[in-house]
């Protein structure tokens, strides 16, 4: 017989929409790697991926990347209004958001 302490998540995803104008969809998706030894989570929305040992780790350095990525994204457009990116929506979305907590809540983590 199997115990729960034999089980292991290997991947899991997680697709919400947030109702703006445009809607704006965000993917957390997090599974095992066997050649990194651990976790990969990745938020391709906003081009963001981390490492962990575990998934909860994954999913840390992924908020913390995701953070990290819409300050910079919208910093960078406050300085060059005219350069394009595709991901600015979705950057200066999370920017206003204000904290991890908060991201953490919209992505349903």
């Amino acid at each position: 017989m199997v115990t729960v302490a034999e089980a292991q998540t290997l991947e899991f995803r997680i697709v919400r929409q947030v109702k703006t104008q445009p809607p704006l969809t965000f993917t957390v998706h997090v599974f095992y790697s066997p050649e990194d030894s651990g976790y990969i989570a990745e938020c391709p929305e906003m081009d963001a991926f981390a490492w962990g040992e575990s998934t909860n780790e994954a999913i840390e350095n992924l908020l913390d990347a995701i953070l990290t990525l819409a300050e910079a994204m919208v910093e960078v457009h406050q300085k060059h209004p005219d350069l394009q990116n595709p991901r600015l929506v979705h950057a200066q979305f999370v920017a206003k958001l204000g904290s991890e907590a908060n991201l953490r809540k919209l992505l349903g983590l």
